[in-house]
């Protein structure tokens, strides 16, 4: 049912801390069936923890480069799709360092009805590469490595709705169970979202208009980028602004965002083809 994301710097005991959480949600879970009888949750006593490890995939080597690096997000976040149901928990013990990631985590959460939480293990740089020195040679990140991926992290923000609610926990720290429950078990799931919600379709056109309003999007932006214009880019048919940094977007990556953004509006979810725009161009401001 709900989601627990897990999230830090490498080598700040997520995996530990995550273990954690699944013996003691099992332990909760099993321990009262009454209260969940009562709220009409049907939970599986088993949690479910999904790592790089259990898709067999190599940290060290998932992580030393860019291309892998993609390889293995995918992976994982096809995984997350794969086991999120609404009678099994499930955790994500993984970096979960861009929030561009964290939030289409959160997308497949409400699109699903289910609550979700971010528990933050939160170290020192300094403290992970000792932790990193004294890991077997075949699980130790390389310096650089290990360097880079701290530097690029993202610390999340309860401010932002696909980090909250969330729990920072420092070594030694106790796990805080009940509050975990709370967040994820007894408390109600947010309402669905534009982004999100299944509507019928009632317009004919719809899926056409969203191609085509979406793919004019893409080809200003691609046009404000030959002219080197940065800041808030206007587009058709958006009453919202798209917000370009001075990093060049590729082709490929606009194309991205915009199939994954088909992908979550296969079906009619705005209130009409106008609002089509501005619901991209919020995607776009989010995770570019």
């Amino acid at each position: 049912m709900p989601l627990i994301m897990m999230c830090g710097i490498p080598c700040s005991g997520k995996t530990t801390a995550a273990q954690k959480i699944k013996g003691e949600l099992e332990t909760w879970i099993q321990q009262h069936p009454d209260e969940l009888s009562a709220r009409k949750l049907s939970l599986q006593p088993n949690v479910i923890l999904l790592n790089e490890e259990s898709l067999q995939l190599n940290r060290k080597e998932a992580y030393a480069n860019g291309h892998e690096e993609k390889k293995a997000r995918a992976a994982l976040m096809s995984a997350v799709e794969r086991h999120l149901t609404k009678d099994h928990v499930l955790i994500c013990d993984s970096m979960n360092y861009i929030k561009g990631f964290r939030y289409q985590l959160y997308c497949i959460t409400r699109a699903l009805g289910t609550p979700h939480c971010v528990v933050h293990c939160g170290v020192t740089p300094q403290q992970a590469a000792d932790w990193n020195s004294h890991r077997s040679e075949e699980l130790q990140y390389d310096a650089a490595v290990l360097d880079n991926l701290c530097t690029r992290f993202e610390e999340p923000d309860a401010r932002n709705r696909w980090d909250a609610p969330l729990f920072t926990l420092i070594p030694e720290d106790p796990i805080p169970t009940q509050d975990i429950v709370d967040a994820v078990i007894l408390r109600k799931p947010p309402p669905p979202n534009l982004s999100t919600v299944v509507k019928p379709l009632t317009e004919t056109n719809y899926m056409h208009e969203m191609d085509r309003t979406t793919q004019e999007i893409v080809d200003a932006l691609l046009e404000a980028q030959k002219e080197g214009r940065i800041g808030d880019i206007v587009v058709p048919k958006a009453g919202l602004k798209v917000k370009l940094s001075g990093r060049m977007v590729t082709m490929s990556e606009l194309r991205r965002l915009r199939r994954q953004y088909t992908n979550l509006n296969k079906v009619h979810t705005q209130p009409d083809a106008k609002r089509v725009a501005d619901s991209f161009v919020e995607y776009l401001n989010t995770n570019l």
